[in-house]
């Protein structure tokens, strides 16, 4: 599906920076940094670029897939990509943030089957889980 077509369906307006910032997190299936956002997309001022990546989380397009000295990783939601369906409601994220070491780059890493935990006597309502190693390019 294409990114004007998933905005529509998602209930929002198709606008050039929702579609900038769609294309940008699709080109290499790899989470963003905020910074890398902002100098990428440099025709949208800081604040238009991050109010939009908030209306993307909140409609479950995007999600914030790690957070790390200050700067925010940003990454489709895998609805947008068949791995999971993100509403506005509530993001499903059965995956491993996974960040490179030596790179840099930080990915969602699928795995078959479920992640979960149980801890006796507590509700879980989310559960976060970052690797750090080396990617498969470094570590050739």
């Amino acid at each position: 599906m294409d990114a004007a077509a998933t905005l529509k369906n998602h209930n929002l307006r198709v606008t050039k920076i929702r579609l900038a910032i769609l294309q940008a997190l699709s080109d290499d299936h790899q989470a963003k940094p905020y910074g890398e956002l902002l100098a990428t997309l440099s025709d949208f001022d800081r604040t238009t670029l991050y109010r939009t990546l908030l209306a993307l989380i909140d409609k479950g397009l995007i999600h914030k897939a790690l957070e790390e000295n200050g700067e925010s990783y940003y990454a489709l939601c895998g609805g947008c990509t068949s791995h999971t369906n993100c509403t506005s409601h509530a993001h499903s994220h059965d995956h491993i943030h996974f960040k490179c070491i030596d790179c840099g780059n930080v990915e969602c890493l699928y795995q078959r089957g479920e992640i979960g935990l149980s801890l006796p006597g507590v509700t879980i309502e989310s559960l976060e889980i970052t690797a750090k190693g080396k990617c498969l390019k470094c570590a050739n």
